[in-house]
C-alpha cells in the first residue's frame, strides 16, 4: 500500500511539474535602457561633488 501511494504520490507531482513548465515563459532578454542615464547623471553628481570640495580650497 504504501509503495502504491508512492507511486501516486510521485506521478501526481510529476504531472503537476509539467503543467507548471508549460505556463512558465522564459525571461525575455532586453537590454535595460535606463542604463546609460544613470551613469550620465551619477557622473554629474560626482563633478558636483567634486567642484564642491576643490571650490573652497582655491579661493
Amino acid at each position: 500500500m504504501t509503495g502504491k501511494k508512492n507511486n501516486l504520490i510521485d506521478r501526481d507531482i510529476h504531472d503537476r511539474i509539467a503543467d507548471e513548465d508549460k505556463l512558465v515563459l522564459p525571461p525575455k532578454k532586453e537590454r535595460d535602457h535606463g542604463r546609460l542615464p544613470q551613469i550620465i547623471i551619477g557622473i554629474v553628481i560626482a563633478a558636483i561633488a567634486l567642484f564642491g570640495i576643490l571650490y573652497p580650497l582655491f579661493n
